[in-house]
């Protein structure tokens, strides 16, 4: 069946009743087990940086297998399939990734950090990713974790709730056949977006296909779902609909930020110095890079030393070339975009809250989650036109077309030109992150109730 397009046609009507947004009702407690996925996150012991989803990921396991949570425990995949493990097994995964990514190191400590810093100030004439050194990955750590948990194999209860947030591996389905024989295990997904459906021209071509198989698998086996926006509710209710499922428990429950983006400001007079931009996430087309970089060699050319600089904070994707080779190639872009991947999240926060902006001019988005941690921060951002950042209001956000170059060009000089965000007084942060503790109520309460 062709399920590209519009998913949410025709069902629009019906939408609204199917989906729950907040707590408007009483809801009982969740006292049932809950099994929580870390296939993705296992195998990410690998890379030094996450990415968003192998984030959220990362912030379900902190919830989930903390140490003073009854009733929980982790499926990973083994030699002989998905199995059970204990839920403290699993926090040493957990807490090796966090490791791995040094997600609590101080940007003072941080050698990727402190080579954005030089470059900003000048020091260094250029900076790229790859002309710093690969660490190599883990995979004896990794192998003894996993051996660990391989060797504490646990039984699911009666009853309990399978959480899956990435849909890593639900198009294998020998990884998902034991849910059939446990019909008693209510399967809940989070849906990141449908995004390789909805544009395929942005993925990979295996992309389309292998997403149809998860979202398929979510549509046979799913008892509710999970999602950031009510667009993608909408899309994802549409796709039942054609896949001849008539509806699904769906909770709408944008993503909360980590909690180190809600700290006060932390100035920096290196970095506040000159001004300067960021855009965050995988080097792809989707995200609209080359827009940028068009716009910066304008900027070069009309501004020369007084150029701001940029910094693209992201690994290389795929299917990308023509923007890789203005990194590679561009004399303009050389002296005034730092490439940069790997950085920790306290550095990231760091950037954001001396910067002048964020930058984010992607076609298309599931949520936005660097949006969501800017403006948790005070930081201004100019972000595309697109409705998940319409529902995260106006303030300090700047919605433009991807394909408005000039009205870009102007709203990067405004910002360039105008006093720093952080010499106007107050912080001028947006209310639309929500606390981790908020969050993970409002998932438990739709835990316990599907």
């Amino acid at each position: 069946m062709d399920v590209a397009g519009s998913f949410a046609t025709g069902c629009k009507s019906s939408i609204a009743e199917q989906i729950t947004v907040g707590e408007d009702r009483p809801r009982r407690s969740l006292d049932r087990e809950v099994v929580l996925d870390i296939t993705l996150l296992s195998r990410r012991l690998a890379r030094t940086t996450p990415s968003g989803i192998e984030r959220v990921n990362a912030s379900f396991a902190a919830h989930f297998l903390a140490v003073d949570m009854p009733n929980r425990k982790a499926l990973l995949s083994t030699p002989v399939g998905p199995r059970a493990i204990r839920s403290g097994v699993a926090r040493k995964i957990y807490e090796a990734a966090q490791r791995r990514w040094r997600e609590t190191q101080s940007p003072e400590t941080d050698g990727k950090f402190l080579r954005v810093r030089e470059a900003l100030a000048g020091v260094q004439s250029s900076l790229r990713a790859r002309q710093w050194s690969r660490h190599t990955p883990p995979y004896a750590r990794m192998a003894l974790l996993h051996m660990a948990a391989w060797c504490r194999i646990e039984e699911i209860a009666a009853n309990a709730v399978y959480l899956n947030v990435s849909q890593s591996v639900l198009h294998r389905p020998r990884y998902t056949s034991w849910l059939q024989a446990r019909p008693d295990v209510k399967t809940v997904f989070l849906i990141h977006d449908l995004l390789p459906l909805e544009h395929p021209e942005f993925f990979r071509p295996k992309e389309f296909q292998l997403h149809t198989r998860k979202l398929n698998a979510v549509a046979r086996l799913g008892a509710g779902a999970i999602v950031s926006t009510a667009t993608v509710a909408e899309a994802f209710l549409g796709y039942l609909a054609k896949s001849g499922r008539k509806t699904m428990p769906i909770i709408v429950a944008p993503l909360p930020v980590s909690p180190v983006f809600c700290e006060p400001r932390e100035h920096d007079e290196i970095l506040a110095a000159r001004p300067y931009f960021v855009i965050c996430g995988t080097i792809e087309p989707r995200k609209n890079h080359l827009l940028l970089f068009h716009l910066w060699r304008q900027l070069v050319r009309s501004m020369g030393p007084e150029t701001p600089k940029l910094v693209v904070a992201g690994v290389r994707g795929w299917e990308n070339e023509n923007a890789l080779d203005m990194l590679d190639r561009c004399p303009e872009l050389r002296e005034h975009v730092i490439e940069v991947s790997g950085l920790s999240t306290p550095a990231v926060k760091r950037l954001l809250d001396n910067a002048r902006a964020l930058l984010m001019p992607s076609f298309a988005e599931g949520y936005g989650l660097p949006v969501a941690e800017a403006l948790a921060a005070g930081t201004p951002v100019i972000a595309s036109d697109l409705s998940c950042f319409r529902a995260m209001g106006e303030r300090g956000l700047t919605r433009l077309d991807p394909l408005d170059g000039l009205g870009w060009l102007t709203a990067i000089r405004r910002l360039c030109e105008a006093p720093p965000p952080w010499s106007q007084g107050a912080e001028n942060r947006s209310t639309v992150a929500i606390s981790n503790d908020l969050y993970f109520r409002k998932i438990e309460a739709f835990l316990a109730n599907v």
